[in-house]
């Protein structure tokens, strides 16, 4: 084969492999976070677990995220539709913050878990909502949903816990962004 093929071969090569890492982000994540998932699908980066039972303030460091609109929900480990009444109703109060390298504020959002799932507390709307299904349990929040999140752009994610309930449950929460997935009809 001669030089000039092999340098057209080459460079054929490394613009499918960069187009691959730009596809699949998984190749350039980087940070606290477990990264799974891809363009069909849908992506989800899951950080490590915190107690719901313990005040504290727990910070996530990462980059590399997919070029999508993503949603933070705070799973509750081992939690489902079955255990609506342990994980409903609770006065402790969940902070969350997500911001870019500069400071910028991507999401903000502070409350308590006090109405049953689903459903907004009247008294403060931007508090968090419980989701549940068969297989798991979540929290989120209107202020973190469909953020634009930039590959290039570093993210730190603060979750603090206060003011305990002293009827909390002693459970842990994943803190998890997820989005990308396809829209179906």
């Amino acid at each position: 084969m001669s030089v000039g093929k092999k340098i057209v071969w080459i460079t054929v090569i490394v613009v499918g492999m960069l187009w691959i890492a730009d596809e699949y982000p998984s190749f350039r994540f980087r940070g606290d976070g477990k990264f799974s998932g891809g363009p069909v699908l849908g992506y989800s980066i899951r950080m490590r677990r915190i107690p719901f039972y313990t005040p504290g303030e727990y910070a996530f460091r990462f980059r590399g995220a997919p070029s999508e609109e993503m949603n933070l929900q705070l799973y509750a480990e081992g939690k489902s539709f079955a255990n609506e009444a342990e994980i409903t109703h609770i006065a402790t109060n969940i902070e969350a913050s997500l911001s870019d390298q500069t400071g910028r504020i991507v999401c903000e959002a502070s409350g308590s878990p006090l109405t049953g799932a689903g459903k907004r507390d009247e008294t403060n709307p931007k508090g968090w909502v419980t989701m549940l299904s068969p297989d798991e349990a979540a929290y989120w929040n209107g202020n973190c949903l469909r953020m634009s999140l930039k590959p290039s752009d570093s993210y730190t994610l603060t979750i603090r816990i206060q003011n305990l309930d002293p009827n909390a449950p002693k459970i842990y929460l994943i803190p998890t962004l997820e989005g990308g997935q396809l829209d179906m009809p």
